[in-house]
């Protein structure tokens, strides 16, 4: 996931390589998400027609070769094709493994590992630049990527170990394809989709927003936003540790709790003080993170329980679609000071909460759940 993020981090080292304004290279995290957003689609009906750990490692395999490419090219118009390809071969992971988690565990872990792994999506957008810079200035921004692909590859053979094999029910390429559009027609399902955009929406919307910031508007912060960035991976880490006791909480509630708290820590952010500042948008992350393994938690349980691949395909798109419309509503509402624009993303995440509410409490569709294997 971080290689989505891991160019704003060496944006300068890249536009120097390439003889372009830095603003050019930050298409390349455009290119590659893109692709990402719509490999989510298509690796949906792979999954459920070969399996999920068959695609899971074998686009592992092909992300950590397309991810080495990415460091060779010399122009700008070569970069940004490797960049998509990569996207297009990363999106393998997050569906499977939120397929994988699905079937393998129940309760507690579960809700432990999803939130693990929707927390990790959130940390690395805060973690992959802040550790790519110093590489892309002292070394080159090239050995990033080499980097990157060689952590990927150690990855692929790492899973290959512990996730253990298992008989696949292979489903027909035709029924695998036409369960992406049953699972978007059902209106339940739609409404859990929408929310799942505001999410991202409000949390890519809200630090875009305090990074066009006029001078002064973060109250000079220790560090500036990167500094704000970085007090909220604590708040994190508590997330996950909290997960495991709060699976006890129906998902709807978790939900919908989470987006209140989201707004409110938005509200406090608007405050016109250091510390509320501080406070509110950790307070709002850490709601973001918490309310994102309950929102995939109500798909699988909304959808049926033999369309998990396509459930978690629309859940990856809506989730970069959120994260693209983010940065064009902070650009839009973005002022003199910050107070204004964060309560209008406040009342954005309260829309979550209420789409999240109307869905009620129901039981998975009866179907075979073999082919998450």
């Amino acid at each position: 996931m971080g290689q989505t993020y891991v160019v704003l981090g060496m944006t300068r080292s890249m536009a120097e390589t390439f003889g372009t304004p830095p603003g050019a290279v930050t298409t390349a995290t455009t290119a590659f998400g893109i692709a990402y957003a719509a490999g989510f689609l298509v690796t949906g009906p792979i999954a459920a027609r070969f399996g999920a750990r068959r695609v899971l490692l074998v686009g592992l395999v092909a992300a950590s070769v397309a991810t080495a490419v990415t460091a060779v090219p010399s122009t700008l118009g070569p970069e940004l094709a490797a960049r998509a390809v990569q996207g297009a071969l990363a999106a393998v992971f997050a569906p499977c493994a939120l397929v994988l988690i699905a079937q393998r565990f129940t309760g507690a872990f579960r809700t432990l590992s999803t939130a693990a792994l929707t927390t990790a999506f959130l940390a690395s957008a805060i973690v992959m630049p802040l550790l790519a810079a110093p590489v892309a200035e002292s070394q080159s921004w090239r050995w990033v990527f080499i980097v990157s692909a060689v952590a990927l590859a150690a990855c692929t053979v790492a899973l290959a170990v512990v996730i253990p094999r298992a008989p696949v029910a292979e489903v027909p390429a035709r029924r695998a394809a036409t369960a992406l559009l049953r699972v978007i027609r059902r209106p339940l399902m739609l409404a859990l989709y929408f929310a799942t955009a505001v999410l991202l929406t409000g949390y890519v919307a809200l630090f875009t927003l305090l990074q066009l910031a006029p001078p002064g508007a973060l109250l000079e912060l220790p560090g500036e936003l990167q500094g704000l960035r970085l007090a909220t991976l604590p708040a994190f880490v508590l997330v996950v540790v909290v997960a495991a006791s709060a699976h006890r909480i129906p998902a709807r509630w978790r939900a919908v709790g989470g987006f209140v708290v989201a707004a409110l820590g938005a509200g406090l952010a608007a405050a016109a003080t250091k510390s509320a500042l501080v406070g509110g948008v950790v307070v709002f992350a850490a709601a973001i993170a918490f309310t994102a393994p309950a929102i995939v938690e109500r798909l699988l349980q909304v959808g049926a329980s033999d369309e998990p691949a396509a459930i978690t395909a629309w859940y990856g798109a809506f989730t970069f679609l959120g994260g693209s419309v983010g940065p064009l509503i902070a650009t839009k509402v973005a002022g003199a000071s910050v107070t204004h624009p964060v309560l209008i993303i406040a009342g954005a995440v309260l829309v979550g909460a209420v789409l999240s509410a109307v869905v009620p409490e129901r039981q998975r569709r009866a179907g075979k759940i073999s082919i998450l294997t």
